[in-house]
């Protein structure tokens, strides 16, 4: 009780430091810089990970439909570094963060940066990139995108969410106003009709996708009946349940977001897969794998039986209407 009386002041402190935040953006007090060019596309959320943002943004570099050249920004979230950095293929996670390597890897031929200081970022890429993606810069207000792509999930609306510390909100629902269109991730094949008139009630185009899993990448093909399961990401339990249609779980383990995976964590995780015999494997996500990467070489075991689960979006209905609704949006 007295922990709920605490957080409910500090939601409210919070609160208040955002929406001031906010309004001297608004009233131009604090400066909003717009680049003519590249085009710009902010897809942010409100709430804290764990909204899909990461597998939309794969989406959209792999379906956009102009020959243009393609660039993704990200702060780059959990790096060691500082400051603007290219990403390569062969860059590490502590060099540039798990999310902005998963995306080279993912599309080799897209041009994909990092920098906390997005207005700095994008100055950096303006010749080089016609379209840039912005990765979770809905509260970076130091730039202003041509578009506002707003993510949130079918289960956990924004809208029912509270202010941190008392839920997951880095700034109130009143963000939402910001948005060009709101995507829904998650979602199942059938959508409630009230829920969507939940959604639709803001005013602004609503579009619902969600997640698909492919056959787990590894060592061992499709040959893994038993799997040991690890996750380092916001919300691991959408991976822990379609996990289980794939074969018996052994046991699974979870990981802050964004977790830096330490020399005790290796050689636990080589203890574990030392154990496996050839139908046992360790399945981990895309984001985790690439963290892993940065030290297999000095875990053998663990290279040999270590595995990650592709993810893609989807649209439920409505995907030729979305990018119809894109383009129209960006040439006004």
């Amino acid at each position: 009780m007295i922990k709920r009386f605490v957080f409910y002041w500090f939601a409210k402190l919070f609160g208040l430091i955002t929406f001031m935040r906010n309004r001297l953006y608004d009233r131009g007090i604090l400066q909003s810089t717009h680049f003519v060019k590249p085009t710009t596309l902010v897809i942010g959320n409100l709430a804290v990970g764990g909204t899909g943002k990461s597998p939309f943004v794969s989406y959209l570099v792999q379906n956009w439909p102009e020959k243009e050249r393609l660039g993704i920004l990200s702060r780059g979230y959990g790096r060691k570094s500082t400051g603007f950095r290219l990403v390569e293929s062969n860059s590490t996670a502590s060099e540039v963060g798990d999310e902005p390597l998963a995306y080279k890897q993912l599309v080799p031929a897209v041009t994909v940066a990092v920098c906390e200081n997005r207005v700095l970022g994008v100055s950096q890429l303006q010749s080089d990139v016609d379209t840039l993606f912005l990765d979770d810069a809905f509260q970076h207000r130091a730039i202003q995108g041509d578009i506002n792509l707003l993510c949130t999930t079918y289960d956990k609306p924004f809208f029912t969410d509270k202010l941190l510390p008392l839920g997951r909100l880095r700034e109130s629902i009143q963000g939402v106003n910001r948005a060009q269109a709101i995507i829904v991730n998650r979602c199942p094949a059938t959508l409630n009709e009230a829920k969507k008139t939940a959604f639709e009630s803001f005013g602004l185009p609503v579009f619902y996708t969600r997640v698909t899993y492919g056959t787990p990448l590894g060592p061992n093909g499709n040959s893994i009946k038993n799997w040991h399961l690890v996750a380092g990401i916001a919300d691991p339990l959408p991976f822990f349940k379609h996990a289980k249609n794939l074969g018996e779980i052994l046991n699974q383990e979870s990981y802050p977001d964004h977790y830096a995976f330490k020399t005790a964590d290796f050689q636990y995780w080589e203890y574990i897969a030392k154990k496996c015999q050839s139908e046992t494997g360790i399945l981990t996500t895309h984001k985790d794998f690439m963290r892993f990467q940065e030290r297999i070489i000095d875990f053998p075991a663990l290279a040999t039986h270590l595995y990650y689960l592709p993810m893609h979006i989807e649209f439920v209905s409505d995907e030729l209407e979305f990018w119809t609704w894109l383009r129209q949006s960006l040439k006004r």
